[in-house]
């Protein structure tokens, strides 16, 4: 299927090592994926998202979603389910979907998402077990796995590295390319050793994008971390076409409305979010947002007859926290529905109805005794998600093959550019303290970046005139000579603020 594509000299040239990486025509994977992932964004029926679940039902609403909330028309293509589908194994040793979820298995549902002009991505692990589930890892079913992903049609594979004592990630993860490979289906290889053997010095060779670091959650220390974790990767192996660094999911606009990422509730200000979007996008990350895309109700709980006493036991307990009738569960007299609180999550007798309430999240949640009935779903975004997802001109400097954007001055964290196909150059301007800063950009410096990201970055001088783009303000400026702001003015920067602009020479 994939052959080992050596970059040419051309306008990537030979001004730093030369990266191999496969271009395996993996649909929308020439540059870097640009998608929404399943892990803090689904659940069941109307329920609030559970982390890391997913469903027939809930795949084929969200992924008409994805096309209705706008995502499609800017460009988002990737679907992506994490650790949430899995249910073992058949006597052949070969995977299956979870039957309760996926009772019509998992072809039909690769198919409806195929049929949205969708890539349709599956996790799995390199390890005995899944990260989240223990749901079974790929460890020696290498084979038999990437024949199961390429015959449901499998466009994008990532494998995590949980439970997966005495195995080596640099001889473990080429296992699994060669068995994707020898499919002859074009699938995306995603790694995710959470960068802890420097995959970005032999992932190329095996991968088409690799974690560099561990998770990232909703938050402004791990959004800050993300950020130096790729500053500190050599500037000869950052991402380059076409294997790329992956920063891990964007949280974008999370807050009560999704799941908990790994126990963290998203508390990032617009501000930091607009942030966490600019720097994955001028460092060539993957741009996959997990976020509920979709608003599902289903009709209010039956009235209860006058003098109605209800009832509700604990079946089985799915949550951590503890459940105790009337302080973390009940249900109502007046209606035929039952209540959870404090964390309490699970499988409910209630007035006589099975009854599923496994609702995540702080605070009270409501849920109907027995059957729900009929789910309906529209497809929603905030308004935030929407102004920062549908930047097109912050998208435009991300969907590039030329080396990912890193700092001007090696270690220093205020000025990144990335230079685009077209001569331009994106440059952030980016503040990760606590109190504001100024910050002047000379052109000259773009020239002495060490070893130059592309042969026409040795042109920009003192001279330089350039245009300017304000990314976010969606505004030209008037053209600067030598460097922005112009002159020897410089730019407040405010606290976990950055600002991105696109400059074009003029002369």
């Amino acid at each position: 299927m994939s052959r080992l594509f050596t970059l040419v000299c051309t306008f990537l040239a030979c001004s730093a090592p030369l990266v191999a990486a496969y271009d395996n025509n993996a649909p929308f994977s020439r540059t870097p994926p640009l998608g929404w992932s399943s892990w803090v964004a689904l659940g069941p029926g109307a329920q609030h998202p559970i982390f890391d679940y997913c469903d027939e039902a809930g795949v084929k609403a969200a992924a008409d979603a994805f096309v209705e909330s706008g995502l499609y028309e800017h460009g988002y293509r990737h679907f992506h389910l994490d650790d949430c589908w899995a249910g073992g194994r058949n006597s052949s040793g070969y995977l299956y979907g979870e039957t309760d979820h996926f009772p019509n298995g998992m072809k039909p549902v690769v198919d409806y998402v195929h049929s949205k002009g969708l890539a349709f991505g599956l996790y799995t692990c390199g390890g005995t077990y899944t990260c989240v589930g223990r749901r079974p890892g790929s460890r020696d079913h290498w084979v038999q796995d990437a024949e199961v992903f390429a015959e449901w049609g499998v466009d994008w594979v990532k494998m995590d590295w949980c439970n997966s004592q005495g195995e080596d990630p640099v001889q473990t993860y080429p296992l699994m390319s060669k068995a994707l490979n020898q499919t002859g289906r074009a699938i995306h290889f995603n790694m995710c050793e959470w960068g802890k053997e420097n995959p970005w010095t032999w992932g190329p060779e095996v991968a088409q994008s690799w974690r560099m670091s561990g998770d990232h959650t909703g938050t402004w220390d791990s959004t800050k971390n993300q950020i130096r974790s790729t500053m500190a990767i050599p500037a000869n192996y950052s991402g380059k076409a076409y294997g790329w660094n992956d920063m891990d999911m964007l949280e974008t606009g999370n807050y009560a409305q999704a799941a908990h990422a790994n126990g963290k509730e998203g508390t990032m200000t617009a501000t930091e979010y607009k942030t966490e979007f600019s720097m994955w996008a001028i460092a060539a990350s993957p741009l996959v947002v997990t976020t509920p895309i979709m608003n599902c109700t289903t009709p209010p709980p039956a009235p209860n007859p006058p003098g109605f006493h209800c009832n509700v036991t604990l079946v089985t307990k799915a949550s951590s926290d503890g459940c105790a009738l009337g302080t973390s569960f009940g249900c109502y007299d007046n209606n035929n529905s039952m209540w959870t609180d404090r964390g309490c999550r699970g499988t409910f007798e209630c007035n006589g109805q099975s009854t599923q309430c496994n609702v995540d999240g702080d605070g009270r949640h409501v849920c109907t005794c027995g059957p729900s009935g009929p789910v309906t779903c529209k497809a929603t975004l905030t308004d935030l998600q929407k102004e920062i997802l549908f930047n097109d001109d912050v998208i435009a400097i991300n969907q590039d093959i030329t080396p990912q954007g890193r700092p001007i001055v090696t270690g220093n964290a205020s000025l990144w550019a990335r230079f685009l196909s077209d001569d331009s150059v994106a440059v952030a301007f980016y503040n990760e303290n606590d109190v504001a800063i100024n910050v002047h950009l000379d052109f000259s410096s773009l020239a002495k970046m060490d070893p130059l990201p592309v042969p026409s970055a040795a042109t920009w001088s003192a001279t330089t005139k350039a245009t300017v783009r304000d990314l976010w303000a969606h505004t030209d400026g008037a053209a600067v000579t030598g460097g922005y702001p112009a002159g020897d003015a410089t730019l407040a920067v405010q606290p976990h603020e950055a600002k991105l602009f696109r400059f074009t020479k003029t002369a």
